[in-house]
């Protein structure tokens, strides 16, 4: 095991790695607070702009390594290279000086695993487990090795207090799928209203770090080009026996005449399922996420993705494969608040991609239909509530009304 110890001490019993507030992680590798890397996917997925970079100052007291963001919500992100590529347990403490309503817990690209409240002067403590495997990111056509455990913390100024590192042999669940699941990115400050969010990197937070994630959506992939441009061998390489692989596939299918419902995109399922099945591994359908796509200015819902979602369960039922309809629980969802009160889940004027709200909704709605299939277990927790700011978005986040 690997302890990486963020506060002030002159303990020289601590065995732990001493990490100072100034030691940035390109400035000598190995270890170090993460904001300056090129490609957003090999940092933690939060992108700074070169004035908001200026103003953020890492500092540490007897209590941890903070950033002081009570004007502004600017991530403390950091992240330690790992020896090989596999599953690994995170045990991250945190110690809030001050009451905090919200503090949200980040891994790996971008994926949330906590959200909660911390009381004044308490000391918090929580293991997740994560998934290093090499993938392809955006824009680029080769694959990357992604040697790295990373943590976000966004608060108004929780310390980060120790962070331990050690192998995991427990179960991942896979993801397969487009923009609508994948790990996108954020600008920050930090604001949930506008940052793209995809369901598969909200999923963690509901599952209490009893599964890994290992999300291979990427936007923009049908079931084909998953396959031809390298994701799924990536995949394929890592998975084991006994791990689960969700496939979510339709919003760019529909796009290609040669990807219709009952043609290519159902012939690439079958042939994904018989693969998988191989391998040992659970596979499960998740119907296509609904668009907030209406007609006559929202007084008819517009289902374009109708003959995408009904093939997937028709396949589930032909093969046996357990199945979440992700598309009619989040129609139902879209159709209950109409056009313009679903906007604020969905990123400005995007009737297709979810914004962090969103995808925590549509994530929950996954989480529920895995339990209720089977493919897991509940912890018998109720779905938590993270609803958009009411009113003006912007005005809400000024005043910190979103955390």
């Amino acid at each position: 095991m690997t302890q990486y110890v963020f506060y002030q001490t002159e303990d020289r019993k601590t065995t732990g790695v001493q990490v100072e507030p100034s030691r940035y992680y390109e400035s000598g590798g190995g270890f170090g607070f993460s904001y300056l890397r090129r490609l957003p996917e090999l940092n933690t997925g939060f992108i700074p702009g070169p004035e908001v970079l200026k103003k953020i100052e890492v500092k540490q007291d007897q209590n941890g390594c903070y950033v002081d963001s009570k004007a502004a919500f600017f991530p403390l992100s950091f992240q330690a290279d790992v020896k090989q590529l596999g599953n690994y347990l995170m045990t991250i403490t945190l110690y809030a000086e001050e009451e905090e309503k919200e503090v949200l817990l980040f891994v790996g690209r971008r994926q949330l695993v906590w959200r909660g409240s911390l009381k004044a002067q308490e000391e918090w403590s929580q293991s997740f487990p994560v998934t290093i495997t090499d993938f392809i990111p955006r824009g680029e056509t080769g694959r990357f090795r992604d040697g790295a455990v990373k943590v976000t913390v966004i608060s108004r100024s929780v310390r980060l207090k120790k962070l331990d590192i050690k192998k995991w042999k427990g179960r991942t669940i896979y993801l397969a799928g487009d923009s609508t699941v994948t790990d996108q990115t954020a600008d920050y400050p930090y604001n949930p209203a506008e940052s793209y969010g995809g369901w598969g990197q909200m999923l963690p937070a509901f599952l209490n770090g009893a599964c890994a994630v290992s999300n291979h959506a990427h936007s923009g992939l049908t079931t084909e080009s998953f396959r031809t441009e390298g994701h799924y061998k990536i995949l394929m390489e890592y998975i084991r026996e006994g791990d689960i692989c969700l496939f979510q596939f339709g919003h760019n299918d529909q796009k290609l005449e040669h990807l219709g419902a009952a043609g290519g995109y159902r012939n690439n399922l079958l042939r994904y399922m018989g693969e998988i099945r191989k391998k040992g591994v659970i596979p499960v359908f998740i119907t296509p996420l609904a668009r907030n796509s209406w007609l006559e200015n929202g007084k008819i819902y517009d289902d374009r993705l109708k003959e995408y979602g009904e093939e997937v369960m028709q396949l589930s039922k032909n093969m046996a494969v357990p199945v979440v309809d992700l598309h009619e629980m989040s129609m139902e969802f879209i159709k209950e608040h109409g056009l313009h009160q679903s906007e604020p889940w969905f990123y400005p004027s995007d009737y297709t991609h979810t914004n962090d709200y969103g995808a925590w909704k549509m994530a929950g709605f996954v989480w529920k239909g895995l339990i209720k299939s089977g493919v897991i277990s509940s912890d018998g927790k109720k779905i938590p509530v993270w609803e958009p700011p009411k009113g003006d978005v912007r005005l809400s986040i000024n005043k910190g009304e979103h955390l």
